[in-house]
């Protein structure tokens, strides 16, 4: 056997071996929550300003779920979270950030009386996969898929709008699969499924974004 393919072979029983070994249960938990990106949690917005009321998505089953596979090993990828909780806890934060004050309504929740608009859908897919990737298969290529259903009301949109909004985020970790690269690839989908959907409220004219600042000059409603 040549030096070089010795190696090669030494490496991957090496990697293969030490990646067994930290595989002590069929599943796979992802950590924590999903957030803006820089952001801790979901901003409040600016009060005073127009209130958008953001309402949870629809979402088959409850909590935890699984949400996808790591097909090296044979393991379900499960989140303790709701993506119908989620992704319209995202779409308030990406409100909030744009100078509108965003208002999340749970299920059977009060919808806030100077509220301008409403926002609610479906989470039609989150899911996310990992594979391990490269001739050596020291590379693991994490796939997150997230789209939605949006309906909104208010403004200028015709009643009964809606429209369909759709991400694929991929990632890789080195060497094996970790929580932290699952909870990244899915928070990069989630993300732009957001910001997205944002996109699409305005330019249907379920809402109006505050008018951007003139340079030099404070946002509008700074210091309220």
């Amino acid at each position: 056997m040549k030096p070089i393919r010795a190696v090669q072979v030494i490496l991957t029983l090496a990697l293969s071996l030490g990646v067994s070994g930290c595989v002590t249960s069929k599943v796979l938990h992802l950590p924590g929550e999903l957030a803006r990106p820089g952001k801790g949690g979901t901003e409040q917005g600016t009060v005073g300003f127009p209130t958008v009321a953001v309402l949870d998505f629809n979402f088959a089953g409850d909590p935890p779920h699984e949400i996808g596979r790591d097909f090296n090993h044979a393991r379900a990828i499960v989140w303790k979270g709701d993506p119908g909780k989620a992704i319209p806890d995202l779409i308030a934060g990406v409100l909030n950030e744009k100078g509108l004050h965003a208002v999340r309504v749970p299920v059977g929740g009060a919808i806030p009386a100077d509220a301008v608009a409403r926002v609610w859908g479906s989470v039609d897919k989150f899911r996310v996969e990992a594979r391990k990737t490269g001739s050596l298969g020291m590379k693991v290529k994490l796939a997150a898929s997230v789209s939605v259903t949006v309906f909104g009301s208010g403004g200028n949109v015709p009643p009964g709008w809606s429209s369909s909004v759709a991400s694929d985020y991929w990632a890789e970790d080195p060497f094996f699969v970790t929580p932290d690269g699952i909870r990244d690839a899915v928070n990069g989908a989630a993300n732009a499924v957001a910001e997205e959907t944002v996109g699409k409220l305005v330019a249907a004219g379920v809402i109006s974004l505050p008018p951007e600042p003139s340079e030099g000059q404070p946002p509008a409603g700074a210091g309220r």
